[in-house]
């Protein structure tokens, strides 16, 4: 197989953020950014938000998807517990592909075919999510408190920042008090083009461990460390893997300079079972921590890719912590390894 270019899930060359500094993130990246009169149709902003109960083994996404040049909106909203073979077999689902573009700004605004209504109490600190579907007897609210500045991507365009979760779920009639961490996401200003990419997983991962500890990384499996592709895809090489990421820690935000990941997959060949990873942060400390999903379920985010969204418990320095790992996957890669 002939060589691929490493880039991000956002299209970007790996090599340009790994390590780079973090980027500033203005209180007006919560609202739509204005789109350029030449931009291409694949111009995208995201908001991503969610919330976990641990011990239930139970994870909700909300995902929201902004096609500005198109006008356009895709929505989603998600809740299962466990181990799930197929997204239709996850407590909740409810996702649209197509929705009329917001009239206003997105401070504050309501997806009525979702029940869903987003605001932000005060930028890049609070946001309140309620969500509603008396017919099938699902809502929930929860009010999102950051925990640390968002930590902007190198190159700019998006953010991603670990939140405190506080909230009520009512799950068919079961009731549940949601009291945890998430991570929320961002992104703005740049094309998602959702192209057939010749490359192994992605891995995005986030961790929260208490208010004073959490990590993101987005990085490839380390071919030095042998995964299962090792040798079928020549790109990305031995130790440059890692997209970007960063560490909160001692009150600060380092940018992650390496991460040795490895990933093992269920009998599958697909599914991820356990991540380790071995993290270097800007300040010279090494973290190595081992991820075990709790609940997954796949999700086609389009056509061409797969994802499986994961809950996952984190181990690092005799600590736990929980938070989302998203293993992304294409066409290339899953017709190659699952065995099914």
């Amino acid at each position: 197989m002939s060589e691929t270019r490493v880039v991000s899930a956002g299209g970007q060359p790996a090599a340009q953020m790994a390590g780079a500094p973090l980027t500033t993130v203005s209180p007006k990246d919560e609202l739509l950014h204005p789109v350029a009169p030449d931009a291409g149709y694949a111009s995208t902003e995201t908001s991503y938000f969610g919330f976990n109960i641990p011990d239930k083994r139970l994870n909700g996404e909300v995902y929201v998807w902004f096609h500005p040049a198109l006008r356009v909106m895709s929505a989603s909203v998600y809740i299962w517990r466990g181990i799930k073979r197929s997204t239709l077999a996850c407590e909740y689902v409810n996702h649209f592909h197509f929705l009329p573009f917001p009239d206003g700004d997105i401070d504050d605004y309501t997806i009525a075919p979702l029940g869903l209504r987003i605001r932000v109490i005060e930028p890049l600190k609070s946001v309140e999510i309620t969500c509603k579907d008396p017919e099938r007897d699902v809502s929930f609210r929860m009010t999102q408190t950051a925990i640390m500045p968002p930590a902007g991507r190198p190159g700019g365009f998006h953010f991603t920042q670990a939140m405190k979760v506080d909230g009520e779920l009512n799950l068919h009639g079961e009731a549940f008090t949601i009291d945890g961490y998430f991570s929320r996401d961002r992104s703005w200003g740049q094309e998602r083009h959702e192209v057939a990419r010749i490359a192994p997983p992605i891995s995005w991962m986030v961790g929260v461990f208490g208010d004073d500890f959490a990590f993101h990384v987005l990085a490839y499996d380390d071919a030095a460390l042998e995964p299962e592709w090792a040798g079928t895809f020549t790109s990305p090489p031995p130790g440059k893997n890692l997209i970007w990421g960063y560490v909160r820690r001692d009150g600060e935000t380092f940018p992650v300079t390496r991460a040795g990941l490895l990933t093992v997959r269920e009998p599958d060949g697909l599914a991820p079972r356990t991540k380790t990873m071995e993290v270097e942060d800007a300040g010279g400390k090494v973290h190595r921590i081992r991820g075990t999903v709790d609940a997954r379920m796949p999700w086609q985010t389009w056509q061409n890719m797969n994802v499986y969204f994961c809950l996952t418990r984190w181990e690092c320095d005799g600590r736990i912590g929980w938070g989302d790992t998203q293993d992304i996957q294409y066409n290339e890669f899953v017709r190659r390894f699952a065995r099914f």
